[in-house]
């Protein structure tokens, strides 16, 4: 496999007090985010390879043209929307494309303190995408947008970066965006890095728990618990994602459910092994709620 262009390499780089500690790693053209809880450290890189901070240990190289909107939109209060997308030299034809775009055609005269946070954060992507700079560095975008709206404006920011041949890091808590933008994907928690790498790895093969609890729910099984649970030999601890098992009711089963939870795409389920006496959640992806509390279940990998 050939790999991207390296954009930034970041070496052994620590920014205190304890808000990045030796996170070495390599962001290479594409889409990368980088996820991770409140506190993880996220803002923190993101506001390193920008150059709004510099490490106090270790060595950053940076690219030579981006554009950064920070986690507050970083908007000026004396510019409208339509002054904004000016000021960074798109043309009168591209204003109107993104302020449609980003359903602000009808606020281009609006000034930040005039808009609500969702038009304030949509602004902000605009801004960037209008920019000339082919690598884009977006904290936290879209976080104030109508989550109904998230997969338009999405499908937008992607049609730009294919046909402009850009890059974009960008920040976010949701392992749901990591998935459908990113491909590459950077795991902090505490100001470490946990992971960095694909996200198809990070979500099919993660190498530890905490990175499967990154990208969303998964079952982590030892090898013991893979036999008890599944009839499975493996060698080693690993992930099975909710659409990799199955959990159905049965007639007769060692399995027993002892409470069940439905999501719609997904549920959770406990389950009670009653020869081992032990007890676990599991969770799969059902077509419905089918499983009832104290009724025997099975559980099977999906071929």
């Amino acid at each position: 496999m050939t790999l991207e262009p390296a954009l930034w390499t970041l070496d052994h780089v620590s920014l205190g007090p304890s808000r990045l500690s030796e996170v070495s790693l390599t962001i290479r053209e594409g889409a990368t985010a980088v996820l991770g809880p409140s506190g993880a450290g996220k803002t923190s890189l993101l506001n390193l390879l920008v150059g709004f901070d510099r490490p106090e240990r270790g060595i950053i190289d940076f690219p030579k043209s981006l554009f950064w909107a920070p986690q507050n939109g970083g908007l000026w209060p004396h510019c409208t929307a339509r002054e904004h997308l000016d000021a960074v030299r798109a043309g009168e034809r591209r204003i109107a494309e993104l302020l449609s775009a980003f359903d602000l055609g009808g606020r281009a005269g609006a000034r930040p303190s005039e808009l609500s946070g969702g038009e304030q954060s949509r602004l902000a992507v605009a801004r960037a995408l209008a920019a000339p700079a082919k690598t884009l560095v977006m904290d936290e975008p879209l976080a104030h947008v109508d989550p109904a709206r998230l997969p338009r404006y999405w499908a937008y920011i992607r049609k730009e970066l294919n046909e402009g041949g850009r890059s974009l890091v960008f920040s976010t808590h949701s392992p749901e965006t990591v998935l459908s933008e990113a491909q590459e994907v950077v795991c902090l928690r505490g100001g470490k890095l946990l992971f960095a790498g694909t996200v198809g790895a990070a979500y099919s093969a993660p190498p530890n728990r905490e990175v499967m609890e990154c990208l969303g729910p998964g079952n982590w099984l030892t090898p013991e618990e893979a036999d008890l649970w599944l009839d499975e030999k493996i060698p080693a601890a690993r992930c099975y994602r909710p659409e990799q098992i199955e959990i159905f009711p049965a007639h007769i089963s060692d399995i027993v459910v002892r409470s069940a939870a439905f999501f719609g795409g997904l549920a959770e389920v406990e389950l009670r092994h009653v020869n081992a006496a032990v007890v676990r959640t599991f969770f799969h992806r059902p077509s419905g709620p089918h499983l009832n509390p104290d009724a025997p279940a099975a559980i099977r990998l999906r071929k």
